[in-house]
């Protein structure tokens, strides 16, 4: 973990003289994926401090640190010294550049195949034994994913799985990947799929809150896999 190197946002005045920013003008904080936050830098002065945060997907909170979660906004409601409280709005940024990005597709378990196509277009490719299990989209941008989704059901309308792979050609944005998750989904631990190793995600905090599994693994280059998730204890 490392270190915030954390942006400091001042509160906004009424009038247009600029005036310096002590640390007690400290309204927003900027930081980044897996970095640390640590409450003396937002509210320096104190000697002890406790904090909580309204969405946990964006952070997590031990003693009187934050430990930066994935992309977002959320508040951290701080108390000093038992008595003295600040609320800052925490803005988390991406760790990759914008050189390794590219476009997540929408997570709608609703969509059937006549609503993909008219979403994405028609398909790149498709499966040529069953051509309406599978649609498969090229994604011509910084990273060169092909995207596939997945159809189920008697009739193969029913959108079951979407799968982002980067090609072992594209070793560059491959193996940044898993990086690219899991600046946007809490982690959830590692599973297997066959022998392959997989890093578990889902898109909410808590379980009973996500409806999205995601699954990250390497095998034929660089894989995110989408499934929807129901929650069952």
């Amino acid at each position: 973990m490392a270190v915030a190197t954390i942006a400091m946002v001042g509160c906004k005045k009424n009038d247009t003289k600029e005036e310096p920013k002590t640390p007690q003008d400290i309204a927003e904080v900027q930081a980044r994926f897996n970095d640390t936050i640590v409450m003396k830098q937002v509210m320096p002065g104190y000697t002890n401090y406790s904090v909580t945060i309204d969405n946990e997907a964006n952070g997590f909170v031990v003693e009187d640190t934050v430990f930066v979660g994935c992309i977002g906004e959320t508040t951290l409601h701080i108390t000093a010294d038992q008595t003295h409280k600040k609320d800052v709005k925490l803005t988390v940024v991406p760790r990759l550049p914008e050189s390794f990005m590219f476009t997540m597709p929408s997570l709608d378990w609703s969509r059937d195949r006549e609503a993909v196509v008219k979403e994405l277009g028609e398909p790149t490719n498709r499966i040529e034994v069953l051509p309406d299990s599978c649609y498969a989209y090229y994604v011509d941008e910084a990273a060169d994913a092909y995207i596939y989704y997945y159809f189920g059901g008697e009739d193969y309308n029913t959108l079951n799985e979407i799968l982002v792979n980067i090609p072992s050609t594209d070793k560059e944005h491959g193996e940044v990947l898993k990086l690219f998750v899991a600046e946007r989904f809490p982690y959830f631990g590692k599973g297997t799929l066959g022998n392959t190793p997989v890093w578990i995600y889902l898109n909410a905090p808590k379980r009973a809150d996500a409806n999205t599994q995601v699954l990250y693994y390497v095998q034929n280059g660089w894989n995110a896999s989408f499934t929807p998730y129901t929650y069952s204890k």
